[in-house]
């Protein structure tokens, strides 16, 4: 069946754990006062983009910035759909700990003392290494194939239970918006989460999936 839909998906505001560097997972925390200001001026850079299905992930940071991103966008009485297979990558025993004791840990595994140089090759690499090494280490973290696995079931549902034309919000999770965009084009952005509230757009007609923007901040009426 031909389709064409533009999902925005959007990355929720600045979480607590954001700015303490702590990995969010299935974890959650409020977001902060700038998290919740950065929220609501996107939600009114985007009033005039009409929305005809609105989604989030079952952790409630997502379902806040959805909310909030809908009234000030004047679409608050739209329905918002909570899949759990949006949520974040989950880190196992990790979750709540520091990035930094993470990546001290990965590194010390394969043999290597500098962090940063191990970050920048993460970045580049053609898969997710960090999720590689971590199962590795903790076998209730998820590997690259399940969370990429579990992401597309989503949008599966996300597709099912939007109308046949128009915009969908899909607020989520950095990572998982890294995993969704590598999955149509692998070259398409870094293992680095977009920023807090930006969005990256797609298009789905049907049978392909095709970007259309990373990590927007700024939009025209």
């Amino acid at each position: 069946m031909m389709k064409n839909l533009e999902i925005y998906l959007t990355r929720h505001g600045e979480t607590e754990f954001n700015i303490q560097r702590r990995l969010q997972g299935w974890a959650d925390s409020p977001l902060t006062e700038k998290g919740k200001r950065v929220v609501h001026e996107m939600g009114e850079k985007l009033r005039e983009h009409r929305f005809q299905a609105a989604f989030c992930s079952t952790l409630p940071r997502t379902l806040i910035t959805a909310q909030m991103i809908l009234s000030a966008a004047q679409q608050e009485h739209l329905p918002i759909m909570a899949l759990n297979d949006l949520r974040e990558y989950h880190f196992g025993d990790f979750e709540g700990k520091s990035g930094d004791e993470l990546y001290r840990a990965i590194t010390a595994h394969d043999g290597r003392t500098d962090i940063d140089a191990w970050l920048d090759d993460y970045r580049h690499a053609n898969h997710n290494i960090m999720s590689e090494t971590l199962v590795k280490l903790d076998d209730k973290a998820e590997t690259e194939a399940h969370f990429t696995a579990r992401l597309q079931r989503a949008m599966s549902q996300v597709v099912a239970y939007s109308p046949d034309v128009g915009r969908v919000l899909v607020v989520t999770h950095g990572m998982a918006i890294v995993a969704l965009l590598k999955a149509i084009d692998s070259k398409s952005i870094l293992y680095k989460s977009p920023a807090n509230a930006s969005v990256s757009r797609i298009h789905f007609d049907g049978e392909n999936w095709r970007i259309l923007s990373v990590g927007e901040t700024e939009f025209d009426a």
